[in-house]
């Protein structure tokens, strides 16, 4: 999440949806009291980190300064298995990162051991990992940080109404990106990418889909619905 006083903006950030690199053309501008890596936010009373959702975010006090507030989103497709990719590579680093607390580690550490069990029964194949994936690991908030692949409203409506001022896509990020900063009257900064494994996908293209079976998009439809509808994203 972005907050910029100096503007009046925020952005938030969904998880999987170039949000590494907002940050990273956005960082002159953020003055977010609040840490990108987990930490105890005293608002919310539990362990969160940089993804908030609107809901969350409703419950901060900067949520009534009366700014600007925008979110990019992405297809349910490309964002489920980039979080499947994801998942792997917070396994591998996370435990060397440095935790504000060791209860706040011994918590991130279960949740990392939990979603690697979960690779393990699904041999590391995404088919079989969005089969294993239950609906309360989408649906409920707060139960694992460490697997915040809930839809991608959450984060742009609030009590099933659209909340925030803008809605960005990634399938258009630059073109999107560059009418996000006209509209909070910023200059648009330098194209820096983060995380360039996830290349994005312009236009109507999905980067992943065809990656998976059909059962697998049947599944991401169901789960995903109201992103699909609400987002207008074409179900395969």
């Amino acid at each position: 999440m972005i907050i910029s006083h100096r503007y009046k903006f925020v952005l938030l950030a969904p998880w999987k949806t170039a949000s590494s690199t907002a940050h990273a053309r956005l960082e002159a501008l953020d003055e977010s009291p609040y840490s990108r890596f987990f930490y105890f936010n005293p608002f919310l009373n539990r362990v969160v980190h940089q993804h908030l959702t609107y809901a969350e975010f409703a419950s901060l006090p900067e949520s009534k300064l009366g700014y600007k507030v925008a979110a990019f989103v992405r297809n349910p497709y490309d964002r489920a298995y980039s979080g499947f990719l994801q998942v792997q590579r917070d396994i591998k680093n996370q435990p060397s990162l440095e935790f504000p607390s060791e209860w706040i580690k011994a918590l991130v550490l279960k949740q990392l051991s939990d979603n690697q069990t979960k690779l393990i029964d699904a041999r590391y194949d995404f088919d079989l990992w969005i089969q294993l994936l239950q609906e309360f690991e989408v649906f409920q908030v707060g139960r694992n940080a460490n697997l915040p692949l809930h839809p991608a409203n959450y984060w742009t409506h609030y009590n099933s109404m659209q909340a925030v001022d803008f809605v960005g896509k990634v399938e258009e990020f630059e073109t999107d990106f560059a009418a996000f900063c006209r509209f909070v009257d910023i200059d648009v900064p330098e194209p820096v990418n983060q995380n360039l494994s996830e290349q994005f996908v312009e236009g109507d293209g999905y980067r992943y889909a065809a990656q998976m079976c059909s059962s697998s998009r049947s599944r991401i439809n169901t789960l995903f619905e109201s992103d699909f509808d609400l987002f207008g994203y074409t179900r395969f």
